[in-house]
């Protein structure tokens, strides 16, 4: 991985936006993936576990690896259509016991979100996909698609565990 936002509604002023400031923060994250299955997997656990260990998730790590993991297929897949040659940019900031803020950009042609049926009607529901851009909206406090839907925007709070429970950090693999 090399290390290295966009608006449907309007540019926003994030500094009003969101409860922190991008410029002081615990955890500053960039990085420049390959529209590869593969590079999904690596940028959801390097952020999962950047963002564990600063303090910057709690109770919500498991929706914030959902809808992040489906931000990242769409810009490999649909984006940028699985061509390793074509990058993904990744960024990520947060602030302990505040929250997460991460920004997918592919280099597709973009498309508009409002247009995306709702995978809960009709005959949808029987699709095996379509159901990314719902999972993210349902999962996040906050997604913003922009730069021509290019870009996907998505906020979390931070969220306390439950008394007697730490957020875990998954384990490393066998």
């Amino acid at each position: 991985m090399k290390t290295e936002p966009t608006a449907t509604s309007g540019e926003r002023d994030h500094a009003t936006a969101f409860p922190f400031d991008r410029r002081n923060l615990a955890l500053r994250f960039r990085a420049i993936l390959p529209s590869t299955r593969e590079a999904i997997c690596r940028g959801v656990e390097k952020v999962v576990d950047l963002a564990l260990s600063a303090g910057c998730l709690g109770a919500e790590a498991a929706d914030v690896e959902i809808a992040l993991r489906e931000a990242l297929a769409n810009a490999v897949i649909h984006g940028n259509g699985c061509r390793p040659g074509k990058p993904v940019r990744l960024r990520c900031y947060g602030e302990a016991g505040e929250g997460l803020l991460i920004v997918v950009r592919d280099e597709g042609k973009g498309f508009d979100p409002e247009t995306v049926p709702d995978p809960r009607d009709g005959v949808r529901r029987e699709l095996p996909h379509g159901r990314g851009i719902f999972l993210m909206r349902m999962l996040m406090d906050r997604v913003e698609h922009r730069r021509g839907g290019r870009e996907v925007l998505l906020f979390k709070e931070y969220r306390a565990p439950a008394r007697g429970r730490r957020a875990r950090r998954r384990p490393a693999p066998e």
